[in-house]
């Protein structure tokens, strides 16, 4: 195949799956919520339920969550179904209620089919008319070194999350540690023609990349977000991409997305915070020559 003109290629990666969880949730993970390969470890609000504040409806129940500790505590009313399609005209009066202030989970029982549980943070990023703040403080990867997920329960066992969740205890107390968890896609943008046989096979290989060349895109990946958002605990690639030329695939940039606007967060770190559908660009020109 031709490389004279990969240069001019553009690789673009976006995050086609997003899931926000806490670390004890880790466990509990959908299928769907299990298709990740970078995760960001952030900073978030602590949230709490004001168990007062606890009614149940036929149809639905209402609370107050407490966003936040200390001075810069907000409140915010939610009426919240927990068959909201299921079970139509499923009365919630049935309940009763419990809320697990350690694991911030909201516990239903009275139900003949079981116990039901919600994360406190997932309702909360759903119904919520406002933005969740959260921060980034670490990129990482979350594959093995033959392309293989890693399992979410291994997360944890990364000596930098560890040492970042002791951290937040100490010099955070008003906040919780929260692990946005992305699955990335990516596909070949070029300059030339389009209907060039070799140009669309070359699409179809980053569309659909082996595990050595998907690792390498997921490189390419990480170092743009770590050299956009600088997170304070990354110490490396802050300055360097990682060179991708396997499979004789050379390009000149790389463009990432996040989507965060789809689950109501306000993605930042100390040194950025990430517009909506915003670009990020980063030259690969040099790491590539």
């Amino acid at each position: 195949m031709n490389t004279n003109y990969m240069p001019d290629y553009e690789l673009q990666t976006w995050a086609y799956h997003l899931t926000l969880c806490c670390p004890y949730d880790l466990g509990h993970l959908s299928p769907d919520d299990r298709r990740y390969n970078i995760y960001v470890a952030t900073l978030i609000p602590k949230l709490s339920i004001d168990e007062d504040s606890v009614q149940l409806f036929e149809d639905y129940i209402r609370f107050d969550v407490i966003v936040g500790t200390g001075e810069h505590t907000t409140r915010e009313t939610l009426d919240v179904s927990v068959f909201p399609s299921v079970i139509p005209g499923f009365d919630h009066r049935k309940f009763e209620f419990d809320y697990e202030k350690p694991r911030k989970a909201m516990v239903f029982t009275g139900w003949e089919k079981g116990v039901i549980e919600l994360s406190l943070l997932q309702v909360y990023r759903e119904h919520s008319k406002y933005y969740l703040d959260t921060e980034i403080l670490y990129i990482g990867q979350a594959f093995g070194e033959n392309g293989e997920p890693l399992p979410a329960e291994e997360l944890m066992s990364d000596p930098t999350l560890q040492k970042l969740e002791a951290d937040i205890l100490r010099e955070y107390p008003e906040k919780d540690l929260a692990l946005l968890l992305l699955e990335f896609k990516s596909q070949l943008l070029e300059e030339i023609d389009s209907e060039d046989e070799e140009l669309v096979q070359l699409q179809e290989l980053t569309k659909n990349p082996p595990p050595g060349l998907n690792n390498q895109i997921l490189d390419a990946t990480e170092a743009a977000l770590i050299n956009y958002f600088k997170p304070e605990y990354n110490k490396k690639l802050n300055d360097d991409f990682p060179n991708v030329e396997d499979h004789r695939l050379r390009y000149r940039s790389a463009t990432v997305q996040i989507h965060p606007d789809i689950m109501g967060l306000k993605l930042f770190s100390k040194e950025k915070t990430y517009l909506s559908n915003e670009r990020i660009v980063s030259s690969l020109s040099e790491s590539n020559s």
